[in-house]
């Protein structure tokens, strides 16, 4: 029976430089391009928003950040559209996001 190490048996022959190069091209597989937002969606996400903050209902936030998509569900607490931020809380954590990294938000109703 052949028992390959697979890649470990290369890494000894590998520069440092090759090594980093090759850990950048296996982190660029998770990430993802940031999707076009057209008006018509920026609209929407404006309507759920009041109506998320005047109903204080939960919400699913899912933002982009550096080629990386993560979804954050809580209580729309505060709008500050002066600041372009809006704070959700869930639980006992409060975190702040910038309007311009929202790719999709959806109201989560309890059935």
């Amino acid at each position: 029976m052949i028992r390959d190490r697979g890649h470990i048996k290369w890494t000894a022959m590998m520069l440092p430089e090759h090594l980093t190069k090759l850990r950048e091209w296996v982190g660029e597989d998770g990430y993802e391009e940031k999707p076009d937002i057209d008006e018509w969606t920026l609209q929407e996400f404006q309507q759920q928003l009041a109506i998320a903050y005047q109903s204080q209902c939960e919400i699913r936030v899912k933002t982009w950040n550096k080629g990386m998509l993560a979804d954050i569900t809580g209580t729309l607490t505060k709008l500050d559209e002066q600041a372009q931020l809006i704070y959700v809380t869930d639980g006992l954590t409060m975190q702040k996001l910038l309007l311009n990294t929202i790719v999709g938000i959806e109201t989560v109703t309890l059935d």
